[in-house]
């Protein structure tokens, strides 16, 4: 079509091949003429991105998901370098002015590249991000992150989003580029909704309202009232492009993590600050900082074939690599001021909030924030389950704290000063068959304790992929005992137990949450022996749990609870060979239940053919039975199986 106008964009946008190609071609070179018509380029922009996302809306959850007709084209006409100079290009400016128009139209043009990203399947999406990279694309977006428009710094952290969660921007970047985008959604979600709302208030820019609401001429006070909760939905989204760069998979290595942390070791100081941002009441609903505790447990994350305190034939690879990573990127965190306390602050932050105070913000959010419709009562129970994440995930950097305690340096009184919130984590709590439906914080506060973290990348939910979770960190109901039994090893390791017994004052450095009196209640030989019989209930329950899954073929999430029920148990036999059997009653059964819980794990892999994980965990299952007393019975039918296993899965790996 010769004639591309300001009249004709449904007929030039909605043209069959090969005129549509044509199109696209003449309209792309048009909307980068110099002093082109800014409503032409924001009309233009505008109809694009509107077609990518009806075809998002459209196409969502049908199997399989692939760029249409009109998307084809649009790649190959060279939307990508088109849109992404419309976007840093003056070419509209006849004068000084910047006409709304002209800032209209480079925000959709930004929009529908994100819009476009969805429509894709994962080899689209690779390609579209390649492209979208080398037309500078991660570069724009961090520098809009000091754009003079609220909505363009909103727009690039939704960019960064997309490219890391929806893409694989995290798969394909140098570890640089990895620590500056971390670090800068940090900056942004820390910033808070200042420069927003004087957005709202200029009346220079307050026509951003129409973006950011919906509607024209919202007056300057409603949107200024809205706008913080534009800006915290930005906020989450910054937290969740950190996450899905290390959320990928397979899971990134030990080495890229500690890398990403050697370059800018600041990244955990931010995290932490993140994950203590304060539930605001424009978006109570608010994920945010238990996203920042998710990104922590990713950067000390656990290779997929490891059992921590399991020791395997194939040790000695992990621990002269992967190992060797993580215990230099604990040390990093080691390293940081007050370190120990950002891990209790996020804690105490969870255990001092009012969830009636929360509840009444909910209630309120329409008319003093004007969201766009009332929040449910699901939403509300999200709340709970943003909280026993951010829980576990505390928990989870404790337990693997303490593996590399000795090498970092991590002194007595900074074990000591975390007993008490995994002391707090290894209570009983109600099961929904116990609860009281009079009280709905007995219900709340079983979500909360039942919630565990299952995560995937965010591509592989819209995509329907089946891929093994990188993030697997169970409930505080095992996570909790874990962490505990794992610090009273270490305690036990230093013969630090009786020492504490007898201290008459506090020790240096012990953290203002706790005090001496709790560490010696805790350190008592009877709360040890209560504990322990506890901890290995705790075990038998999650080797249960992983049963039940196991029956309904959930391979995966069972072989996570059989995971979790072995940790739990390695740390008890831990504690037993420390402690010179002085608590070998309580811990009795611990090592048939460690050797039973490693064979099932081993089981799970082989179903699902993940044969490195299935020999490591098979030849920790025989590793175990060797050294077993007789008085735990462990039946030598399983120890035929799990050499079996060992065998079957090394045939597999060899046949490869």
């Amino acid at each position: 079509m010769n004639n591309i106008t300001l009249n004709n964009v449904e007929q030039v946008l909605g043209a069959h091949e090969p005129e549509l190609s044509q199109n696209l071609t003449g309209l792309f070179a048009k909307l980068l003429e110099r002093n082109q018509d800014p409503t032409f380029v924001q009309n233009y922009t505008g109809a694009i991105k509107l077609r990518f996302t009806k075809e998002f809306q459209t196409r969502k959850g049908r199997n399989p998901i692939s760029f249409s007709a009109f998307g084809r084209a649009c790649y190959a006409a060279g939307i990508v370098k088109t849109f992404l100079a419309i976007v840093t290009s003056h070419l509209y400016t006849q004068s000084q002015s910047q006409p709304k128009e002209r800032y209209i139209g480079q925000y959709n043009a930004l929009e529908a590249l994100g819009e476009f990203m969805k429509t894709g399947n994962l080899a689209e999406r690779r390609t579209l991000l390649e492209e979208m990279k080398k037309n500078h694309a991660i570069n724009i977006c961090l520098s809009h992150l000091n754009h003079p428009l609220c909505i363009f710094r909103h727009l690039a952290i939704n960019i960064l989003r997309v490219l890391a969660s929806e893409s694989v921007l995290g798969e394909n970047s140098s570890v640089t580029e990895v620590a500056d985008i971390i670090a800068a959604v940090c900056r942004f979600a820390l910033e808070g909704p200042d420069f927003f709302i004087e957005g709202m208030r200029s009346p220079n820019t307050t026509w951003q309202s129409q973006i950011i609401m919906g509607a024209t001429d919202v007056p300057s006070k409603r949107a200024a009232e809205h706008v913080p909760r534009f800006y915290a939905t930005a906020q989450e989204s910054a937290l969740w492009t950190a996450h899905g760069l290390l959320c990928t998979t397979p899971p990134p290595s030990r080495k890229h993590c500690l890398d990403i942390l050697k370059k800018k070791p600041e990244i955990l100081d931010l995290l932490f600050d993140c994950a203590i941002i304060t539930r605001p009441p424009w978006y109570p609903e608010t994920p945010a900082d238990s996203i920042a505790c998710e990104v922590i447990a990713l950067l000390f994350q656990w290779p997929p074939h490891i059992v921590p305190g399991v020791s395997t034939p194939q040790d000695n690879a992990f621990r002269a690599q992967e190992w060797k990573a993580m215990t230099q990127a604990v040390a990093i965190l080691t390293s940081r001021d007050d370190w120990c306390e950002k891990i209790i602050e996020v804690w105490m932050k969870i255990e001092e909030e009012d969830w009636r105070e929360v509840r009444g913000w909910f209630d309120r959010v329409e008319v003093d924030y004007h969201a766009s419709e009332p929040l449910d009562e699901d939403t509300f129970v999200q709340v709970f389950k943003y909280r026993g994440t951010s829980r576990i995930a505390m928990l989870r950097l404790v337990g693997t704290l303490s593996h590399a305690a000795e090498s970092c340096g991590v002194t007595n009184a900074e074990i000591e000063s975390l007993l008490r919130m995994a002391y707090l984590a290894s209570r009983k709590v109600k099961s929904v068959n116990e609860l009281d439906h009079s009280k709905p914080e007995d219900r709340y506060m079983c979500t909360e304790r039942m919630e565990e973290i299952f995560r995937s990348p965010v591509y592989t939910v819209s995509l329907n992929m089946q891929v093994d979770a990188p993030l697997q960190i169970p409930d505080e109901s095992i996570m909790g005992p874990t962490a505990l039994a794992r610090l009273l090893v270490v305690l036990a390791q230093r013969k630090a137990f009786d020492t504490i017994q007898g201290l008459k004052k506090a020790p240096n450095g012990l953290s203002s949450s706790t005090c001496l009196n709790h560490v010696q209640q805790i350190t008592n030989p009877d709360v040890i022996r209560r504990f322990l019989k506890i901890a290995l209930q705790r075990v038998k329950a999650g080797m249960d749990k992983g049963r039940e899954r196991a029956r309904k073929a959930d391979n995966d999430y069972a072989r996570a609870a059989f995971m979790s029920a072995a940790e739990l148990s390695a740390a008890l036999v831990a504690f037993d060979s420390h402690t010179q059997s002085q608590y070998s009653k309580e811990v009795l059964g611990a090592r048939k239940e460690l050797a039973l819980a490693l064979g099932n794990a081993a089981e799970m892999a082989i179903r699902e053919k993940r044969w490195q994980q299935a020999l490591s965990f098979g030849s920790g299952a025989v590793n175990v039975a060797e050294n077993i007393p007789a008085g735990e019975h462990l039946d030598t039918s399983i120890i035929a199986k799990n050499k079996r296993r060992v065998e079957q899965a090394r045939n597999a790996i060899s046949a490869k």
